[in-house]
């Protein structure tokens, strides 16, 4: 660290002639005379100390840098930005059209960017407007208007179905951590007789993930079984699907109906019985 104390202060490579520029044929003629050699870290301690460079001058030159490299990016992203608005600020567009509630316009640049670009697509729902970057045909540009509108709507259509199964799985996973849990007392109360009391309570600790035993009683009833892979999943059986379902439309949460409409079709699985000749 002290020879890049000593170039990044002298903006000099750390050599002895350059040492002996700066400090003197003298002063390191009587380093050298102690044994201490260029070679050596204490040889770039004795010099720096000499030149009074910073402890800290490699690291604060390294932000200097760092801190015009970012604004010199800084501003070049702002010329680009303003390149591109005044871009925008002439186009013509060409065609519209829909896809999933969404209408897709492609527009013609009257000027190309300094790429070659000159088309661009702008997609619009309600208040939501996405753009896509400059192409150089109208189809790339509206292509990529359609990945954006379809990412989106994914994007929606995945929330949806969480919220969905959210909504009703919020509760059950309140349920089994509250009664799987234990209660959390303060621990510097030791072995107390008022230990578990309310003014000592501080809440209820449990483990993350379900319970081992339980599990494996679920699995001894029929209700769960091994998947026989590598992940060591556990599988549910019909009777534990039958079980559950039976279950899910005796509780009184919200969408609970919802979830079960949609997989009627285990109904059928439950159900079946293939036929034996």
């Amino acid at each position: 660290m002290d020879k890049k104390n000593f170039e990044a202060f002298t903006n000099l490579p750390a050599l002895k002639k350059n040492a002996v520029q700066l400090c003197g044929q003298e002063f390191i003629d009587s380093l050298t005379a102690k044994g201490i050699y260029a070679k050596n870290d204490d040889f770039w301690r004795f010099v720096n100390n000499k030149l009074n460079v910073p402890d800290d001058a490699y690291e604060t030159k390294k932000a200097m840098e760092q801190e015009e490299e970012e604004r010199k990016l800084a501003e070049e992203r702002a010329k680009e930005q303003e390149e591109k608005e005044r871009l925008l600020a002439n186009k013509k567009e060409l065609y519209s059209k829909n896809r999933q509630g969404w209408t897709i316009t492609v527009f013609e640049l009257l000027k190309a960017d300094k790429y070659g670009n000159k088309f661009v697509a702008q997609c619009f729902i309600e208040e939501e407007l996405q753009q896509t970057p400059f192409t150089k045909t109208p189809g790339e540009s509206y292509s990529r208007g359609c990945s954006i509108v379809d990412e989106i709507e994914r994007s929606k259509e995945e929330l949806r179905c969480f919220m969905e199964n959210y909504q009703v799985l919020k509760p059950l996973y309140l349920m089994i951590i509250y009664l799987s849990g234990w209660d959390d007392y303060n621990p510097y109360l030791g072995d107390s007789k008022n230990k578990c009391c309310k003014e000592n309570f501080t809440g209820i600790r449990f483990w993350k993930g379900f319970d081992f035993e339980i599990i494996k009683r679920l699995e001894a009833e029929g209700l769960l079984e091994n998947s026989n892979n590598k992940n060591k999943t556990l599988i549910m059986t019909k009777k534990g699907m039958k079980l559950a379902r039976e279950i899910l439309q005796n509780i009184n949460i919200d969408g609970v109906e919802v979830l079960l409409k949609k997989r009627e079709y285990h109904e059928e699985y439950i159900n079946y019985r293939p036929i034996v000749e």
